[in-house]
């Protein structure tokens, strides 16, 4: 499964970028407003991260494999 060039950058952006910082923000807001339920968003977003970041490093390794062909 290869994925098209954006499409591959802004999921690498995602799961590198957005997904930690927007998990780390979520739980500093937790720990001073009291919103609850910051461990599963951390557990949610780890399991995400690591679905997402599986994909990409299929997708890499087809689209090296093709391009050492």
């Amino acid at each position: 499964m290869k994925l098209p060039d954006k499409v591959y950058d802004c999921l690498k952006w995602i799961v590198l970028i957005c997904i930690p910082a927007a998990t780390v923000f979520y739980s500093v807001l937790d720990e001073v407003f009291h919103w609850g339920n910051a461990d599963v968003v951390a557990k949610i977003s780890a399991a995400t991260c690591t679905f997402l970041g599986a994909i990409l490093g299929f997708s890499t390794a087809e689209y090296n494999k093709g391009k050492n062909s």
